[in-house]
């Protein structure tokens, strides 16, 4: 079970890919494609939105996975994001026990 320690980690993570995104020209509706995501996903996952995953088939591990290949971004770099990419496992906030 992963969780980010804040949602301003997420946010940030979000913010590199769609730095990335426009500093390599891609446009959103291409790269949805590329990926088999939707634009609204790709925009969620940029603004470090994760609620929309809760309601959607496709898991965020796999989603980041598939949008950070598209870009050719290493995220090795980020321990959480790693974390809950290897694990494939996501639990939202509000149906883990406090």
């Amino acid at each position: 079970m992963t969780t980010f320690d804040s949602p301003k980690n997420f946010k940030n993570f979000g913010k590199e890919l769609r730095e990335a995104r426009e500093s390599q020209g891609h446009n959103l509706a291409i790269l949805a494609a590329q990926c088999d995501l939707s634009v609204v996903l790709l925009t969620a996952i940029e603004k470090g939105d994760i609620s929309l995953f809760t309601r959607s088939q496709l898991n965020l591990p796999q989603a980041i996975r598939l949008y950070a290949k598209a870009l050719n971004i290493d995220i090795t770099h980020n321990k959480q994001i790693v974390s809950l990419v290897e694990d494939d496992i996501y639990i939202p906030e509000f149906l883990k026990k406090k």
